[in-house]
C-alpha cells in the first residue's frame, strides 16, 4: 500500500473503478468479439460453400475466388480473428492458411488444393467494435480526474490539522480554523482543546513556580541580612546553605520562565555557541569549533541550554569542549567533558525533571535535577531533542539536534 493517505483514498476510488471496466470489458469481448464473431463466420461458411461448389457467384457475393498461396498470419491479440479461425478449420477440413494481417479489413483463406478466397473482415466481425472500450477507457479517465480532484479538497484540510500540530510541537501556535468532513472537524476541535488546555498548564505552572521562588526571595533575603550581623562559626555554613537556596530557586525560575518572553530570530549558530561558552564559564577559554550558519532559533532558550551544558560540564569535569555542526537536515550543538558521564541505562532517567543521579553527576551545592529537563525541553520547542552518550574524552557527549 502506498504510505500518504491520500495515494491510499485514491487507490481505493480508482482501483473499483478499474476492476469493473476490467470485468464489462471481459464480457464485452467475450460476447461481441467471440459470439458475435462465431455467429458472422457461421453464416459465412455457407456463402464460401457456395461459392466454391459455384464459382460464378463470387461476384455476386462480395468474394473474390482465385489461384493463390495464403500464408497463415493472424495478429495474437486479434480476438475475433482467433474466433473465426476456430470456425472456419472446424467447418473445412482442407483448410491450409488464413490471413488477417497482409490487406487491411480484409481476409485470405487459402485452401489445400491451392484455391484462395478473399473477402471483406465486416463479413465476419462487427463494425467498430472498439467504440465501447474507447468509451469505456475515456469514462473512466473522466471519473478518475474527478476522484483525484475530490480527494484533494478532502485532504487539504488534514494537512492544514497536521501542520498546526507540528507547529505547535515546535512551540509555534499558528491559527487554525477546523474545516473539511464532519471527522475531519471533530479531530480539528479536538486538537484545538488540546492546545487551550496544554496551554493553561504550562501557563499554570510557570505563576506557581514564579510565585513560589518569588515568595522564597523575601525571607532569604532577610535570613542573609541576619547572618551577616552574626560572628557564630556557624556562620560560614549557613551562607553556603542560602547560596545554594538561591541557586534552586534561580533554576527554578528559569525551568518556569523559560518560554515566557523568548522569540525565534535568525542567529549565528556558532556566535551563539561562543557566547554561551563566555556566558556559562567567564574566565575560562572553552574551545568552541564549528560551522558559521545562520539559522531560525529561540535564540535565548538555546543559549541558556548551551550555557547550562557548558556549566554542568565543567562542575563534572576539569575540561569542555563545544561545537556545532550543520548538515542538510539538521543543526547540532555538541558539549563534551572529561568528567564521570552517565551510564547508559541511567541517560532516559537523567533527563526527567527533579532527577538527580547519586552516582555520576549530582552534589549537594544547590542542584535539584533540573538542569538537563531545562535542556530538553528547549530542544523540543525546536522540534529537535537532547542526545545523550559517551565523549572520547571520556566523560558525558551532549548534543541538541535541530531539524533544519
Amino acid at each position: 500500500m502506498p504510505r500518504s493517505f491520500y495515494a491510499r483514498a485514491a487507490l481505493i476510488l480508482i482501483l473499483p473503478v478499474i476492476v469493473i471496466q476490467l470485468a464489462v470489458a471481459v464480457m464485452f469481448l467475450q460476447r461481441h468479439y467471440e459470439d458475435v464473431t462465431v455467429q458472422m463466420t457461421s453464416n459465412m461458411t455457407r456463402e464460401i460453400a457456395l461459392v466454391r461448389a459455384q464459382p460464378a457467384l463470387a461476384e455476386q457475393l462480395g468474394v473474390r475466388l482465385d489461384l493463390s498461396e495464403v500464408e497463415d498470419r493472424v495478429l495474437l491479440w486479434d480476438l475475433s480473428a482467433e474466433a473465426m479461425r476456430g470456425v472456419l478449420f472446424s467447418r473445412f477440413a482442407d483448410v491450409a492458411a488464413i490471413d488477417t494481417v497482409s490487406q487491411d479489413k480484409t481476409v485470405l483463406v487459402g485452401f489445400s488444393d491451392g484455391t484462395r478466397l478473399v473477402f471483406p473482415r465486416s463479413k465476419v466481425s462487427a463494425s467498430n467494435p472498439h467504440q465501447l472500450l474507447v468509451l469505456m477507457v475515456g469514462t473512466a479517465l473522466v471519473m478518475t480526474a474527478i476522484s483525484i480532484l475530490f480527494m484533494r479538497g478532502q485532504i487539504r484540510p488534514i494537512r492544514r490539522l497536521a501542520r498546526a500540530a507540528e507547529a505547535f510541537g515546535r512551540g509555534q501556535n499558528v491559527s487554525y480554523i477546523p474545516g473539511g468532513a464532519t471527522e475531519v472537524r471533530a479531530a480539528g476541535t479536538a486538537f484545538l482543546d488540546m492546545r487551550a488546555r496544554i496551554e493553561r498548564h504550562m501557563e499554570q505552572r510557570t505563576l506557581l513556580l514564579s510565585g513560589v521562588s518569588h515568595d522564597l526571595r523575601t525571607p532569604l533575603t532577610r535570613m542573609k541580612l541576619e547572618l551577616s550581623m552574626m560572628d557564630a562559626a556557624e556562620v560560614a555554613d549557613l551562607q553556603r546553605d542560602l547560596a545554594a537556596m538561591e541557586r534552586i530557586i534561580d533554576t527554578f525560575l528559569t525551568f518556569a520562565q523559560q518560554d515566557a518572553t523568548d522569540t525565534r530570530a535568525r542567529v549565528d549558530a556558532l556566535a551563539l555557541l561562543q557566547d554561551a561558552a563566555r556566558m556559562a564559564a567567564p574566565q575560562q577559554d572553552i574551545p568552541v569549533t564549528g560551522q558559521s550558519v545562520t539559522v531560525d532559533l529561540y535564540a535565548d532558550g538555546i543559549q541558556r541550554a548551551l550555557s547550562n551544558l557548558i556549566r554542568n560540564a565543567l562542575t563534572y569535569g576539569n575540561r569542555a569542549r563545544a561545537s556545532v555542526t550543520a548538515g542538510d537536515t539538521s543543526l547540532t550543538f555538541t558539549v563534551e567533558d572529561d568528567g564521570p558521564g552517565i551510564p547508559e541505562a541511567q541517560r532516559d532517567a537523567a533527563t526527567r525533571p527533579f532527577a538527580r543521579l547519586d552516582r555520576a553527576r549530582s552534589n549537594t551545592n544547590g542542584n535539584v535535577g533540573l538542569g538537563l529537563s531545562i535542556v530538553q525541553d528547549v530542544a523540543r520547542a525546536h522540534g529537535g531533542l537532547l542526545r545523550l552518550g559517551t565523549s572520547d574524552l571520556g566523560g558525558l557527549k551532549a548534543e541538541i539536534v535541530i531539524p533544519l
